[in-house]
């Protein structure tokens, strides 16, 4: 499905209005992009980032809902942690990802909400930044076995999936809102409780799930969903 022939359609609580921000050192490629992506998309461009210094002070004044990160640029594991110690409420998608198994478990560690491989053909950008929005995200056979097993090994560890077993029914409906891509004032309004109340149950959530920021709370949703009650 080309993104010039029919609109892709985005549903649920991600209907509201989708502005990215693009980051890369190669003005071709994020120009580039930024025009294939704002042509008769659901996406808006809100801004292009050519350092990290323009993507730390672009992510924070322009608070897009998603930011995508060229995989080649430099640092991009820790340039996420920077990014979202500004900016945590934007999803962060790597773009032109080499999917093998340790390069996507570097990048889900960083924080990343998703990627797009370089094997993606450009008619199929926006409806995988969809998926990734919505909570889903393809990848290989090779990528899933890698990730199960990680997972597994965290497990034996501690820190894997009986955290699901402690987890009261607010903190688990709070994943699946922060998974859903909603900020602390959304779900603040949503749940109908104070912004203060939220920010405590999402800091109580990353702490007793043994992550660092929100953006990997969609990740592990995903991989741990059968485990929780929503």
């Amino acid at each position: 499905m080309r993104a010039s022939q029919e609109r892709v359609r985005i549903e649920g609580d991600t209907c509201r209005s989708v502005t990215v921000l693009i980051v890369s050192e190669i003005r071709f490629l994020r120009e580039g992009l930024a025009e294939a992506l704002g042509r008769d998309s659901p996406l808006a461009i809100s801004g292009l980032s050519a350092s990290l210094d323009e993507a730390l002070a672009s992510a924070s004044e322009l608070k897009p809902t998603i930011i995508l990160l060229d995989a080649s640029f430099p640092n991009g594991a820790s340039a996420i942690r920077l990014i979202q110690t500004v900016a945590p409420e934007p999803q962060v998608v790597v773009f032109a990802v080499a999917e093998t198994e340790e390069n996507i478990i570097t990048w889900a560690e960083a924080g990343a909400a998703g990627y797009i491989p370089t094997t993606a053909a450009l008619h199929d950008f926006v409806r995988l930044l969809v998926d990734i929005m919505e909570g889903k995200q393809i990848c290989s056979g090779r990528v899933a076995a890698g990730l199960i097993r990680r997972l597994g090994g965290a497990a034996k560890s501690g820190n894997g999936l009986h955290h699901a077993q402690v987890l009261t029914a607010r903190e688990q409906e709070i994943i699946r809102l922060v998974s859903s891509g909603l900020s602390n004032k959304e779900i603040a309004r949503k749940l109908s409780i104070e912004l203060s109340t939220t920010k405590s149950h999402v800091h109580n959530v990353l702490g007793k799930l043994n992550l660092q920021r929100r953006g990997q709370v969609a990740f592990w949703s995903r991989e741990n969903e059968n485990h929780l009650r929503f």
